[in-house]
């Protein structure tokens, strides 16, 4: 078998001797999403990562690749609560969307692993069977296993690279978050401290159906802290057991104040906002 993680570290030295390094980064394990209201207990994907995707998540981390903004020839690796966000929403032709299950998580069929296209997902998740081609949400192409996948990326990428010209085609600007992992995530801020097991065990659930959007806490039990309502225009991480929340504004505009809140929705004392 193919040394995966020795592969990978080859290929981050050809980006670098060709000039590209600045088009890879990492995400952080613990990148925080919001779940979707119709799936709130999360999703269920450990039947489906098999060992070479868990080798390379540990020893790799989570890439994102990308030449310029929306690069669909770039790739991004989603963290586990982004790709337990999308998982539930993938779409299989024999079997449907996975269904929910009162106060449990949902087993979903496919695990949507990286995307070039996190909107309208497009990309790749990995079933009982290997990788999958995914557009617009409906897997529609069996790949072969993530290492074969994972070997026939870089080496394409390897061979644009190469190529005459390819810079002209890069936007080095546009390539910080080329398909809007951090932009969609909960809190973009790669400087801050990692997030401690307490902090990870609660989970925002966000419904954006309409305007505010609605949102509510659920903790690793499954208990819901604070209830889902159309209270804040926007929340944050928790972190010790506060967290910040934008509250709306009477004229309707989303430039309300930061407010600090505990697991119950409780306001605390206002230290000055970041």
């Amino acid at each position: 078998m193919t040394d995966i993680v020795s592969r990978w570290r080859e290929f981050e030295e050809t980006l670098g001797k060709n000039g590209f390094g600045w088009a890879l980064e990492y995400a952080p394990a613990d990148l925080r999403w919001a779940r979707t209201a119709s799936h709130p207990h999360g999703a269920r994907l450990d039947h489906l990562l098999p060992a070479d995707y868990r080798t390379f998540v540990q020893e790799v981390g989570y890439p994102v690749l990308g030449f310029r903004s929306y690069d669909r020839r770039g790739t991004t690796f989603l963290p586990p609560e982004a790709m337990a966000v999308l998982s539930v929403e993938i779409y299989d032709e024999e079997h449907g969307f996975p269904d929910p299950v009162d106060g449990a998580p949902t087993r979903c069929r496919h695990a949507f692993f990286a995307g070039y296209d996190l909107s309208d997902l497009g990309g790749y998740s990995l079933a009982a069977d290997g990788v999958w081609v995914v557009e617009n949400a409906v897997a529609v192409e069996h790949v072969g296993t993530f290492t074969e996948w994972l070997l026939g990326e870089l080496a394409d990428v390897e061979r644009r690279v190469a190529e005459p010209g390819f810079l002209a085609e890069t936007d080095p600007d546009g390539a910080a978050d080329p398909h809007r992992l951090l932009d969609y995530s909960l809190e973009p801020d790669l400087s801050r401290p990692p997030y401690s097991v307490a902090d990870l065990e609660l989970r925002w659930v966000e419904d954006q159906a309409d305007h505010p959007y609605s949102y509510g806490l659920i903790d690793g039990e499954g208990r819901w802290r604070v209830p889902m309502g159309r209270r804040y225009e926007e929340v944050r991480p928790f972190r010790d057991g506060v967290a910040e929340v934008r509250l709306p504004v009477e004229d309707g505009s989303s430039g309300g104040p930061w407010t600090r809140i505990d697991t119950g929705g409780r306001p605390v004392d206002q230290p000055p906002s970041r």
